[in-house]
C-alpha cells in the first residue's frame, strides 16, 4: 500500500470516529425525536464507513454496490415528524450549532474521500471513495436541510415538504 493511501486511511479512520463519537453525543443531547433519529442514523453511517476503512486498510474487498445511501431513510424521518407534530418545533440553540459542527464535519470527510478518489490507481478503490463522498455529500445537504427546517420551518414545509406530499421529490434533489 503506498503510504499516501495509507495516510489518508489513517485520517479517514480518525474523521470516522470522530463522527461516530459526535452523532452519538448529538442524538442524547437532542431534545426533538426527527433530529434524535437522524443523529443516531448519521452515527450508524459512520460506524459502516469506519468498518469499510478498515477493511480497505486490511486489503478485504468492499461491495460499493450493496451500500445504503443515507438519503433514503432520512427522508421518511422528516415525513413522518411533519405528519405526527404537523407546527413547527423550535430547536434549542445547542441542537442548531450542533447541525452546523456536524456539516463542517461532512464537508472534511468528503473533501478527504473525494481527493483520494481523484488520485488513486486502483478503480476498485476509486469506486470506493467515490461512493463514500457521496455518502458525506448526501449527510451535509440533509444537515443543510434541517437547519432550513429549524430556522425557516414555515419556508422549509412549503418548499421542501410540500413536494413529499404531492409526489415530487425534484425539490430535494432526488430527481
Amino acid at each position: 500500500m503506498k503510504p499516501e493511501l495509507k495516510q489518508a486511511l489513517d485520517q479517514a479512520r480518525k474523521l470516522e470516529m470522530d463522527g461516530i463519537e459526535f452523532y452519538t453525543q448529538a442524538a442524547e443531547g437532542c431534545g426533538v425525536l426527527s433530529g434524535k433519529r437522524m443523529f443516531e442514523s448519521f452515527a450508524a453511517d459512520e460506524r459502516r464507513h469506519l468498518r469499510i476503512i478498515t477493511d480497505l486498510a486490511e486489503g478485504i474487498g468492499v461491495d460499493v454496490a450493496g451500500m445504503p445511501m443515507p438519503r433514503d431513510e432520512i427522508r421518511t424521518l422528516f415525513t413522518e415528524a411533519t405528519e405526527r407534530l404537523g407546527d413547527y418545533v423550535e430547536a434549542t440553540s445547542d441542537e442548531s450549532d450542533a447541525v452546523r459542527v456536524a456539516m463542517g464535519m461532512e464537508k472534511e470527510s468528503y473533501d478527504l474521500y473525494a481527493g483520494q478518489a481523484e488520485t488513486a490507481d486502483d478503480e476498485a478503490v476509486r469506486q470506493l471513495f467515490e461512493r463514500l463522498a457521496r455518502e458525506e455529500n448526501q449527510h451535509y445537504e440533509m444537515l443543510e436541510n434541517t437547519i432550513e427546517y429549524l430556522t425557516s420551518n414555515e419556508e422549509w414545509f412549503l418548499w421542501k415538504e410540500w413536494a413529499l406530499i404531492v409526489g415530487d421529490q425534484s425539490s430535494l434533489g432526488t430527481g
